[in-house]
C-alpha cells in the first residue's frame, strides 16, 4: 500500500472543503470563510490569529483554483459585559448596551466604543497584508440582510429552544423568544425579554425586566444592570435588536453562505448549537470547522481582550515583523501555547531558519519537515514569496548593533557592521530597507527591555569549559586586535581539550543567546571589552 503523501494543514483543509462542497452539491460560487471580530474590548494576539488562520485557508482555496474570500465579521451589536482595564469608570452605566451605541472612550476619533475596538484589529490585519471583506453586525441588521433567517428562527422558536436545552441544558429559550430588542427607553439589549411573536407585523412584544451582571475590571466591582421596566414592541426587521448568540452564527452562515470557520475551543458548545440550528431550522449545512486551542500567558491564564494580560498585535509589531507573527499563527493548529512579549525574538529567528530551508541554505531534519516548512514559508508570505532571501542575522545580533548605533547615519553604520560580520556583501535598496526595518525592532527592544533588565537565559557552563573562559577573559583584557582575538579563541579551545566549534557555540550563547553570530574577535571590540567581560564573568 502506497504511503499517503504528506500535506501542509492549510492545503489538506482546502481540499477537504472542495470535496465537501462537491458532495453537498449546493453550487456555492464563492467559497467564503468567516472570522468574528470581537468589539467589546482590546483585540489581542488570539483575535489576530483567528482571522489569519481563516484567511490562510482562503489562500489555500485560491491556490487550488477556487474563488474564495474572507468575511471579517464585527460582532458590534453585542452588549458591553465588562469595563476593560485602563478604560474609564463611566462605562459602567453602559454595561448591557450595544457597543456601537456607546461613546468612544478615547475621544472623538471614532463614532463609538465598538468602532474604535474593531478598528484596532482591522489596522493590524492591514499591516500584515490580510485581505478581507469587512461586515458590521449593526449595519447588516439595519440593511435587512438577515431578515429571512431571523423570521425562520423566530417562527421555529420552540424547536430552537429545545435544541439549546437538549445540547446545553439551558431552559432560557423555552420560556422566551431568542431575540433581544434594544429597549427604546434605557438603551440596554441584555435586559429585555421577548415573550410574544406577531409574525404578520414582523414584531415581538418585550418587557425590559431582566437583570444582567457585568463587571468593572479596574475595581473588581460587579455591575448589576437592571431592566427599566418598560413594556414595548419592536420590529425584528430594522436592526433594533439582535438574535441570541446561540442562533446568531447560524443566521450569518446561512445568509452569507459561509462554508468554513475555524474557531477557538472556548466557544465550542455555542458553535455546536448553531450547527444544529443551521441544519434543522435554516436548512443550511453549517461550515466545516477546525478547532484550535487558546493562547495563554506565562502564568497559564487565557489571554483576554478585557483582562490585564492582553497582548495586542500592535505590541508585537513594535519588536517583530508581521511575517514573524504570521509564522506563529500558521505553523500549526493543535495545542495550547504560552506566550508573552519575550517570545518575539525567538519567532524572528525561527522565521530566518524557515527561510533558509526554503532557499536551500539549510537542510531540514526530514522530508516531511521540508514539505511542511517550505509551504509554511509560502503562506507566511501570503503566497507572494520573495525572489531572494533576507539577511539572516540573529535577533540578538541586531540588538548588539543597536546598542552601539550612532545618532548620525545609523543605517550606514549598521550596514558596515553587517559587512564585517559577513551578513552583507552587496548593498541595494532592498538591503537598506531591511536593515532600517530590523534595526528599528532591535533598538526598540533594547531600550524597552535589555537596558533595564536582561532577558537572556542564564547559561549552564560545564566545569571543564570554565578555565577556557577565564583564559579568554585575560586575552580580551590585554589584546587590542580583533583578528588576533579571533585566532586565539581557537588556540584556547585546543589548549583546554575542547572542540573549537563547540567552544564558539558556548561563547555565542553567553554573549548573544544564540548558537551562531558574527566573527567574535571584531565583534568583542565593537561591543566593548567591558560589556563582554562582564557577561563572561557573570556565568562563572
Amino acid at each position: 500500500m502506497q504511503e499517503k503523501k504528506y500535506e501542509f494543514w492549510i492545503d489538506s483543509t482546502a481540499k477537504r472543503l472542495i470535496e465537501r462542497e462537491e458532495k453537498l452539491k449546493r453550487k456555492i460560487k464563492v467559497f467564503r470563510a468567516e472570522s468574528g471580530l470581537g468589539a467589546s474590548g482590546f483585540p489581542h494576539i488570539g483575535s489576530f490569529g483567528d482571522v489569519t488562520r481563516n484567511y490562510a485557508v482562503v489562500l489555500g482555496l485560491k491556490d487550488q483554483g477556487v474563488k474564495a474570500e474572507l468575511i471579517a465579521y464585527s460582532d458590534d451589536r453585542d452588549g458591553l459585559r465588562k469595563v476593560p482595564l485602563t478604560l474609564p469608570d463611566w462605562l459602567e452605566k453602559h454595561i448591557g448596551a450595544p457597543v456601537t451605541d456607546i461613546p468612544d472612550p478615547f475621544g472623538k476619533c471614532h463614532s463609538s466604543f465598538g468602532e474604535h475596538m474593531r478598528s484596532l484589529l482591522l489596522e493590524s490585519l492591514d499591516k500584515a497584508g490580510i485581505e478581507y471583506n469587512h461586515h458590521s453586525a449593526a449595519e447588516d441588521y439595519k440593511k435587512g440582510i438577515f431578515n429571512e433567517q431571523i423570521e425562520k428562527i423566530l417562527l421555529n422558536a420552540e424547536r430552537a429552544g429545545k435544541i439549546v436545552k437538549e445540547m446545553l441544558g439551558q431552559e432560557k429559550f423555552i420560556e422566551s423568544l431568542p431575540y433581544f430588542p434594544v429597549c427604546e427607553e434605557c438603551g440596554k439589549v441584555y435586559t429585555t425579554r421577548s415573550y410574544e411573536l406577531i409574525p404578520k407585523e414582523h414584531k415581538v412584544l418585550y418587557d425590559c425586566d431582566s437583570e444582567f451582571e457585568g463587571k468593572n475590571l479596574n475595581t473588581g466591582k460587579l455591575i448589576h444592570a437592571k431592566g427599566c421596566g418598560h413594556k414595548g414592541e419592536a420590529s425584528y426587521f430594522n436592526g433594533t435588536g439582535k438574535l441570541s448568540w446561540k442562533m446568531e452564527f447560524a443566521m450569518r452562515w446561512s445568509a452569507l453562505q459561509i462554508i468554513f470557520e475555524a474557531h477557538g475551543k472556548d466557544i465550542l458548545d455555542s458553535v455546536k448549537v448553531n450547527d444544529e440550528i443551521a441544519r434543522q431550522i435554516l436548512n443550511f449545512e453549517p461550515p466545516l470547522h477546525v478547532v484550535y486551542e487558546m493562547f495563554l500567558d506565562k502564568s497559564g491564564k487565557k489571554i483576554s481582550k478585557s483582562f490585564g494580560n492582553v497582548f495586542t498585535p500592535q505590541v508585537w509589531f513594535n519588536y517583530g515583523s508581521p511575517k514573524s507573527l504570521l509564522l506563529l499563527m500558521l505553523k500549526r493548529f493543535e495545542g495550547t501555547r504560552e506566550l508573552d512579549v519575550t517570545d518575539i525574538p525567538k519567532y524572528m529567528d525561527e522565521l530566518n531558519k524557515v527561510e533558509k530551508i526554503y532557499f536551500g541554505l539549510e537542510k531540514p531534519a526530514s522530508e516531511r519537515d521540508l514539505v511542511n516548512l517550505k509551504r509554511l514559508f509560502e503562506f507566511v508570505n501570503l503566497l507572494k514569496v520573495p525572489k531572494k532571501p533576507s539577511l539572516h542575522a540573529a535577533y540578538s545580533t541586531w540588538i548588539e548593533i543597536a546598542k552601539i548605533l550612532p545618532e548620525k547615519n545609523p543605517t550606514e553604520f549598521a550596514i558596515e557592521k553587517l559587512k564585517e560580520f559577513g551578513y552583507v556583501k552587496k548593498v541595494d535598496e532592498r538591503i537598506i530597507r531591511e536593515v532600517e526595518h530590523k534595526i528599528s525592532f532591535a533598538r526598540k527592544w533594547y531600550y524597552d527591555f535589555e537596558k533595564s533588565c536582561s532577558i537572556v537565559e542564564k547559561c549552564e557552563i560545564p566545569g571543564d569549559v570554565k578555565p577556557a573562559i577565564e583564559e579568554l577573559i585575560s586575552l580580551i583584557e590585554r589584546e587590542k586586535d580583533g583578528e588576533k582575538i579571533q585566532k586565539c579563541i581557537f588556540l584556547i579551545a585546543k589548549r583546554h581539550g575542547l572542540q573549537p566549534p563547540e567552544f564558539f557555540k558556548i561563547i555565542y550563547k553567553i554573549l548573544l543567546n544564540s548558537e551562531a553570530g558574527p566573527r567574535l574577535g571584531p565583534y568583542i571590540l565593537e561591543v566593548g571589552k567591558g560589556e563582554v567581560i562582564g557577561k563572561l564573568r557573570e556565568v562563572l
